[in-house]
């Protein structure tokens, strides 16, 4: 089986994630000092945000430094997303990056192989109730179905664990179930913080 394609990387330019073009998202925090402005400056006729990584930072260098560190990072994507404000601290950029990994999971959500598989699935399932699978024998297709709950909760825990593992919020994991974060909470607490390949 072909290693995941959608792996985190760095580089010089900023967040990439792999097989997704960065001319499409590439990731970056912007930096915002405490007077609210946004440092930029001008490269070939356009003006750009300072970026800020360890220092502030740009793609035209010799910009300027603003002479002192950002209030605030704004976790943002080419494609024109915009995250939450981040408290600057050492842990700043990092925070920045979550929110912009969590863009990143629904812009990419379709490449992985389990929403291929869940996308297969439900158009089957479709193709079984047009065909008449489910007036035909009922009861047949609700133990089926019955089957494939239980299995893919059990896949739901197990993604869980492994959200858990990267320290992941209840609140995110939350976000992602559709549910609240305490309601997510109180379902999976129980469930090991694991990666589900472990």
């Amino acid at each position: 089986m072909r290693k995941e394609v959608l792996t985190r990387k760095e580089r010089a330019m900023g967040w990439l994630y792999e097989g997704v073009p960065d001319e499409e998202h590439e990731g970056h925090a912007v930096g915002v000092l405490a007077n609210g402005v946004i440092p930029a400056y001008g490269s070939g006729g356009r003006w750009s945000e300072l970026e800020f990584r360890d220092g502030w930072w740009s793609a035209g260098g010799g910009v300027d430094d603003p002479g002192v560190e950002p209030a605030w990072l704004v976790p943002a994507c080419v494609c024109g997303w915009r995250g939450e404000r981040v408290g600057y601290d050492p842990r700043a950029e990092a925070a920045a990056r979550g929110q912009w990994d969590v863009h990143m999971d629904d812009v990419t959500v379709y490449f992985l192989a389990a929403a291929k598989a869940a996308e297969g699935f439900v158009g089957a399932l479709q193709t079984a109730r047009e065909e008449g699978e489910y007036d035909a024998r009922p009861l047949a297709v609700i133990k089926a179905l019955r089957v494939t709950q239980t299995r893919v909760g059990s896949e739901i825990a197990a993604a869980v664990g492994a959200a858990r593992a990267r320290e992941l919020s209840w609140e995110l994991i939350g976000e992602a179930l559709g549910v609240t974060r305490q309601t997510a909470h109180e379902r999976y607490r129980e469930i090991e913080a694991v990666a589900a390949r472990s």
